[in-house]
């Protein structure tokens, strides 16, 4: 099955950063991440600050270790990491998920003509 970990980050090069080293390390097959604004409570404040969303694609498989590695290198001191599952993914996506995070040479998708990012 695939899963989604969800992370914030304070800067793009912090994300980069991590994103780098889990594709790498086979522990997610993509992450996407872009620019956000978030509001929270934070040690009696309230913060309304710039940050990263970080969509991790991994499998249930790489899942433990992907967190893991996360909340390793993560720059907060409490960071978020929560896990989404795809319960209702297309075969073939679904496919080179597995081969991307299980250290098999991914595929090429079908219909290689069209340009889509993961």
């Amino acid at each position: 099955m695939g899963i989604v970990i969800v992370s914030t980050y304070p800067d793009k090069k912090s994300i980069s950063q991590v994103a780098h080293v889990v594709v790498e390390k086979k522990l997610a097959a993509c992450v996407n991440y872009t620019k956000i604004n978030s509001i929270y409570s934070w040690k009696g404040k309230i913060e309304d600050v710039e940050e990263f969303l970080a969509l991790f694609k991994t499998t249930t498989k790489s899942k433990q270790k992907l967190k893991e590695e996360i909340a390793k290198s993560h720059p907060y001191h409490v960071p978020e990491i929560v896990e989404l599952k795809m319960d209702d993914t297309n075969v073939p996506y679904m496919k080179w998920l597995e081969e991307s995070t299980l250290g098999g040479e991914p595929k090429k998708r079908n219909n290689s003509s069209k340009r889509r990012n993961p």
